[in-house]
């Protein structure tokens, strides 16, 4: 029962179990409340150190086939489970990680889910799974509030997933990756049933509009969306997740067969606080996507007109701070706009063919707030920036502090 001495332990012990109040603060509470805590919540709070100290003990859970440490571990669990030990060792087990375990005894793993019924967070290595081993785990996981499945997961049985609706109402993130296959009709039945879901990903399904938007109108609460390469969604329907997901501060749409600039205006409407954005023109339209987070949001399209992008920022109550360009056409013009018209402290140009030196020194001693400028051209540059027009550069940009022009830096 002795301590760790790598602090890796550590860190996965308070990942694992629900250590919220630890010895000093049992003795630190007792005294202050002795006629009110309960004999209940003393047993509690050493039941939970108990089992933390059982983790310490065998080191992660890892399945160690030499010292048969998970075999012990489990043997104590099945003890526990059955009233024979004195401390409830499964009840404050919050995590398992069958990618560490490596458990190849099905019924291995299905009484060490029977002895640790609060699993907030399972995560599943390498195996093909149908419906009946889904059920088999769904089943006795009635707290789940996380199904990690690895990439390498194999699920071919298109209503398998079902389970989760069936078993799990408490899930809050759901990941649905290529090789998992899953119904659209299945996975509206686990939003309706799973009520508690903050993060959605669903990648590469055959999902249509008629079976998007019904499962977004059941998602009011969902922090986090991600969509990738579900090619029969139109933009019509990405352009409505906003109004069935209002809690959105997170979204991923990334190798959709339709995204235009209506939709980047919308997300950032939504993203208002957004000081951050990238632009970035790409060579075929299934590569365009769209990510945002409450600061950032990174623009991927096949066709951009930067000056529409540009005008929505202009007048937003809250300032855009920074702003990279890549691959995009500029001109003297367009780049002129952006220097009078943002406050930026960051401006990034890459991939730049046609813009001369003098033009762009003029556009960006606009910015008085500059703090960093790049430039990098789609070609060797034939002008650099001599050493008297550097001097006066960071004396018309008081706040200058860095400059890079093609692969040459210059700091202030």
């Amino acid at each position: 029962m002795n301590p760790p001495n790598n602090d890796n332990d550590k860190l996965i012990s308070h990942r694992a179990f629900s250590v919220s109040l630890i010895l000093i603060d049992i003795l630190a509470h007792i005294p202050l409340e002795r006629e009110i805590v309960k004999c209940t919540l003393v047993n509690r709070w050493w039941n939970q150190l108990a089992t933390e100290r059982l983790w310490y003990r065998f080191r992660g859970l890892k399945n160690n086939s030499k010292t048969k440490s998970f075999e012990k571990f489990l043997n104590i669990l099945i003890s526990a489970r059955d009233g024979k030990c004195l401390h409830q060792y499964g009840k404050y087990v919050k995590i398992l990680d069958l990618e560490k375990l490596e458990l190849d005894q099905e019924e291995q793993l299905l009484t060490t889910l029977e002895c640790c019924q609060r699993i907030e967070t399972f995560i599943i290595g390498s195996k093909v799974l149908n419906k009946q081993k889904m059920v088999d785990m769904a089943s006795r996981l009635p707290n789940l509030k996380f199904f990690k499945f690895s990439d390498s997961i194999e699920i071919n049985d298109g209503d398998a997933m079902e389970a989760i609706a069936d078993y799990c109402p408490r899930l809050e993130e759901l990941e649905l990756k290529k090789d998992i296959s899953c119904f659209g009709e299945i996975l509206l039945r686990i939003v309706q049933r799973c009520k508690k879901i903050q993060r959605l990903d669903i990648e590469e399904k055959n999902y249509d509009d008629q079976t998007m938007i019904p499962i977004l109108e059941q998602i009011p609460e969902i922090t986090q969306l991600k969509i990738h390469q579900c090619i029969g969604i139109s933009e019509e329907v990405l352009l409505k997740i906003f109004k069935f997901c209002p809690k959105l501060t997170k979204l991923n749409a990334t190798n959709m067969h339709e995204i235009t600039e209506e939709f980047a205006f919308e997300t950032a409407k939504h993203f208002k606080k957004c000081t951050r954005i990238t632009v970035n023109k790409v060579d075929r339209p299934l590569d365009s996507s769209i990510e945002a987070s409450e600061n950032n949001l990174n623009i991927s399209l096949y066709e951009i007109d930067l000056g529409m992008i540009i005008n929505n920022f202009i007048n937003r109550k809250e300032k855009l701070r920074e702003l990279i360009l890549t691959d995009i056409e500029l001109n003297k013009l367009t780049l002129g706009i952006i220097c009078e018209n943002l406050d930026l402290y960051t401006l990034g140009l890459f991939g730049v063919k046609e813009l001369a030196k003098a033009d762009i020194l003029a556009a960006i001693s606009k910015l008085k707030n500059l703090k960093t400028f790049s430039i990098r051209f789609s070609k060797i540059p034939s002008e650099y920036i001599l050493e008297d027009e550097k001097e006066k550069l960071f004396e018309i940009c008081p706040s200058l502090e860095f400059v890079q022009w093609h692969t040459i830096q210059y700091k202030k």
